[in-house]
């Protein structure tokens, strides 16, 4: 067997950006932006909302974690609660880590430091560069501060978007080396709005959060309303922690006599900077804020801003775009809102200004190309995201490596809502690998969708074939040595199935069957090998849980679980790979079975005739589980699935074996339900697959 190597994927550039909010303010808006440039594929992981809907309409793979409190600071049981919200975000990042072993990972905010802290004992074996992407102001107090401080000076670069916030987190300098001060980059519209009608409108972008301090803004254009009577408020953004009482604090303010009818909220917008051209000025409030994005993209708008006088926004500005104020003062941003709303000309002039300062200072180019070099230094950056269909083109960036020496086959039958997404990262990450895709007479638009993609090979199969069958059909139009069988809701992270082709082509290889390794959409491991029907690896999850067990033995009862390449019974046929000539001699697949069991039947087969099956880590795959027989069968069909189980033993190992692993099946699933009967937890599950094993015996 060739040597393994466990610290990277074989194909591999992938960048980890490991997100704990799912929010989409500025510093989420700037994760997109340089998810989509980076020079290596990019997966961000966050829990569900607006930026994960962004990202993959932006084309950015999403991995989805559990949503958690952002609340870190308050009484003991807050506190209790934030200690375990980041333990719980620590536990997720160590998995990712230790799963997809990235070439860097990017932490997202203080957040995903503080976690990674609680777990980076566990993981100097993870290997991969650590970067931390800063851009908020440490909270007041000691603890928060000196946490986020270590987690910083153990990262491999450090990178803030502001010199505010450089001097906050390090002001006595022991980080100059490793930090980089990266300003977010503005897009220029291409034109400039004209300048809106009267009544003058002003504008306040931004999360309702206390420290945003939109009540002062309220309390400025009161204030100024007795200077210009017509002069509104537009509040653009929606409260991060509906619970915290800020936005019923802020609507029961302007509800009040001197600002009634004058204030609107509009909440959360998919174009916020864009409501800068409906204003005469942006009034931005927050002394703390860290770069202030919304800002910079006022300006680029070319409209005048109202900022304080310190902070990150200060360092935006200068005369010529915006009238600063002291920090807190709602008198003198007041009379900075009367003078522009009294000169239109000055107004007008001071937001071309702003639109020229901001394309010489603030460009995306520059910031991408900072991230780049603090992320992977030494790599030049991609530039912006590439079109869809740029990311079907091969790309000489790419290693293409022996293209040419296996072939995917996949089967589909009503698998157009997934089938593109696998065809993409496919074209992607193996430029050059063909599909062979086998339609087994779908009544959607999966054959049209084979047909039209430049990877994919498209066999009309005629009916519905199964699995089985439709597999040994398409392997018959496979020219090249070797082939991964791959079902259609699978993605590509990466290009690590060619570490597969690689092991299975090695002169000293004796014929395998390799499988990868399966993640969920959320990148937790899906139980895809398992050992032999009546080994003592089998047994013994009668009596020990096998994701609970450690070590060895735990990767002897889950082989799901290990980290190294290792021997298993059989392999589920989601993702499956071998050499072409031991396939057609294997079959591969039995054509007695229509659907399930093909994979076990194969694999039991295949080692009475001397071919292993091995779990093969070092590639890495997402399946998204299910996608025809979930609907065909309103759900798990543990019924179909039993019987299939039974049927593949008793076809390679006898009847009287197929028996055994029944009583087995009952045993395991009846000791499930009782453990969780005593646990108090849901268990109906375990009781349905109980009955099905059960209905065998009758």
């Amino acid at each position: 067997m060739a040597a393994y190597r466990p610290d990277k994927a074989e194909g591999s550039r992938l960048i980890l950006l490991v997100s704990y909010s799912g929010a989409l303010g500025g510093a989420e808006r700037v994760l997109l932006d340089v998810a989509g440039s980076l020079p290596a594929e990019a997966c961000v992981a966050c829990p569900p909302g607006p930026l994960a809907r962004a990202c993959e309409r932006a084309g950015v793979r999403v991995l989805t974690l559990a949503p958690r409190s952002l609340r870190l600071r308050g009484g003991m049981v807050a506190r209790t609660r934030a200690i375990a919200s980041l333990a719980g975000h620590g536990r997720e990042l160590a998995r990712l880590q230790r799963d997809l072993r990235p070439d860097a990972t990017v932490l997202w905010g203080m957040r995903s430091a503080l976690a990674w802290l609680l777990v980076r004992s566990a993981l100097d074996k993870a290997g991969g560069r650590v970067v931390l992407a800063h851009h908020d102001m440490l909270p007041a107090g000691a603890g928060i501060g000196a946490a986020v401080r270590a987690a910083a000076a153990r990262a491999d670069a450090v990178v803030v978007n502001s010199r505010a916030v450089a001097d906050d987190l390090d002001p006595g300098g022991v980080l100059r080396a490793r930090l980089s001060v990266v300003y977010p980059g503005v897009s220029l519209p291409p034109e400039v709005a004209p300048w809106p009608a009267r009544p003058p409108l002003v504008v306040v972008i931004g999360a309702l959060v206390g420290w945003k301090r939109v009540e002062l803004a309220l309390e400025a254009v009161a204030v100024a309303r007795r200077s210009v009577p017509s002069l509104r408020l537009r509040v653009v953004g929606a409260a991060l922690d509906p619970g915290d009482g800020v936005e019923q604090r802020l609507r029961a303010r302007a509800a009040e006599p001197d600002l009634a009818g004058r204030v609107e909220f509009t909440g959360a917008v998919d174009n916020a900077a864009g409501e800068a051209a409906d204003a005469i000025c942006l009034l931005h409030c927050a002394e703390r804020e860290p770069f202030g994005l919304v800002v910079a993209e006022a300006l680029a708008c070319g409209r005048p801003v109202v900022v304080p006088a310190v902070g990150g926004a200060a360092e935006i500005v200068d005369a010529s775009c915006a009238i600063t104020y002291p920090p807190g003062d709602a008198g003198a941003a007041a009379t900075a809102l009367v003078a522009l709303a009294r000169d239109p000309e000055r107004a007008r002039a001071m937001g071309a200004a702003g639109r020229a300062r901001v394309a010489q200072r603030f460009g995306r180019a520059a910031m991408r190309e900072g991230f780049a070099r603090a992320i992977t230094p030494g790599v030049r950056t991609l530039g912006t995201k590439r079109s869809n269909s740029e990311r079907l083109m091969p790309s000489p960036a790419r290693d293409r490596g022996t293209a040419s020496d296996f072939a995917l086959v996949t089967v589909s039958f009503n698998s157009a809502a997934v089938l593109p997404a696998m065809l993409d990262s496919v074209a992607l990450h193996l430029p050059g690998v063909r599909v062979i895709v086998v339609d087994c007479g779908s009544s959607d638009d999966s054959a049209a969708i084979a047909r039209a993609h430049p990877v994919a090979v498209a066999v009309d199969a005629g009916a519905n074939l199964g699995f089985g069958r439709g597999s040994n059909l398409g392997l018959t139009h496979v020219t090249e040595p070797v082939t991964v069988f791959v079902n259609p809701d699978v993605e590509l992270i990466d290009g690590s199935l060619r570490a597969l082709a690689s092991e299975l082509l090695a002169p000293s290889g004796a014929p395998r069957l390799l499988a990868p390794l399966v993640l969920s959409g959320d990148g937790s491991r899906q139980d895809t090998v398992h050992p032999a029907p009546g080994s003592a690896a089998e047994l013994a999850r009668l009596l020990l849980p096998p994701a609970r067990v450690p070590g060895a033995l735990g990767s002897a009862l889950a082989p799901w679980r290990a980290q190294r390449p290792r021997p298993v019974g059989w392999a589920v046929g989601c993702v499956l790979a071998g050499r072409t000539e031991t396939l057609r001699a294997l079959g591969p697949f039995s054509e007695e079975i229509f659907m399930y069991g093909e994979d076990l039947e194969l694999g039991l087969r295949a080692t009475q005739e001397g071919i292993d099956t091995w779990f093969w880590p070092r590639a890495r795959v997402v399946h998204h589980r299910a996608h025809a027989t979930a609907a065909a069968y309103e759900g798990e069909p543990f019924a179909l699935l039993a019987a299939a189980r039974s049927r593949a033993i008793a076809m390679t190992l006898g009847a009287q074996a197929a028996r055994r692993d029944e009583r087995a099946q009952a045993a395991l699933f009846g000791s499930r339900a009782l453990v969780k009967r005593a646990l108090g937890r849901d268990r109906s599950r375990e009781l349905a697959q109980l009955r099905a094993v059960r209905s065998l015996r009758g």
